[in-house]
């Protein structure tokens, strides 16, 4: 289901003119989006708690506002660390 969900964002982005960015959702769950900490047990399933600074907050919000810091970090540094952008050719694959 993610992989046709992906195909179709990229499908939909691509004939509004927009591109689709990969973050590397690795950890993103378990690291805390304040003090960027990272522990398991930060997550019980929807609730966040870092164990580092005493953050919490809905566990998916959390989540979100690491892969939103990780995309712009890897935007602004200009490297491809920690996001990456689709191929550019990828709308030569995609047909009507």
């Amino acid at each position: 289901p993610f992989y046709q969900q992906e195909q179709f964002l990229t499908y939909k982005s691509i004939a509004l003119g927009k591109r689709v960015v990969h973050v590397a959702p690795s950890y993103t769950s378990q690291k805390c989006n304040i003090c960027k900490h990272i522990k398991k047990t930060n997550r019980h399933k929807s609730r966040f708690h870092c164990k580092n600074c005493g953050h919490q907050t809905h566990a998916d919000l959390n989540a979100a506002r690491n892969i939103h810091d990780d995309y712009f970090l890897s935007s602004t540094q200009g490297t491809q660390e920690q996001g990456s952008v689709n191929n550019p050719d990828v709308s030569t694959s995609f047909s009507g």
